[in-house]
């Protein structure tokens, strides 16, 4: 099995892959200044798409070839401020059936649970954006 591609937006904030087997994907992300808010807190817009951007890419080890998916929902609750300089997201892909993907995202920091998130990926046809 070939690594999942990462997508431009996970590679634009500094996800990096960094395990993988099918249905099951590891993403980690250096935190920078740019990624706090102004509490100097991390920003829970990068905690959200470090889950999106992990769950998109253990679904691809397991969808159709050469298909397409996409979010359709996706839901985070914050547990605890991470207080590291990485986040590392653990997502596996709980169903696949013959539309729709049903996934749960663990992340951490400093080995702490600081997020839980569960998202469902559709197929879809390629954007004409």
């Amino acid at each position: 099995m070939d690594k999942p591609p990462l997508s431009p937006y996970g590679a634009f904030i500094g996800i990096s892959i960094d395990d993988f087997s099918e249905g099951k994907v590891t993403c980690s992300v250096a935190l920078r200044d740019h990624h706090l808010n102004n509490g100097g807190r991390v920003h829970g817009g990068v905690l959200t798409s470090l889950a999106d951007t992990a769950a998109g890419a253990a679904v691809r080890t397991v969808r159709p070839e050469g298909k397409l998916t996409a979010t359709t929902d996706l839901s985070i609750s914050f547990l605890r401020p991470p207080v590291g300089n990485q986040l590392v997201a653990v997502a596996e892909v709980l169903h696949a059936g013959k539309r729709l993907f049903r996934v749960e995202i663990e992340i951490f920091c400093l080995e702490k649970l600081v997020a839980k998130t569960n998202a469902t990926f559709m197929l879809v046809e390629k954007s004409k954006y």
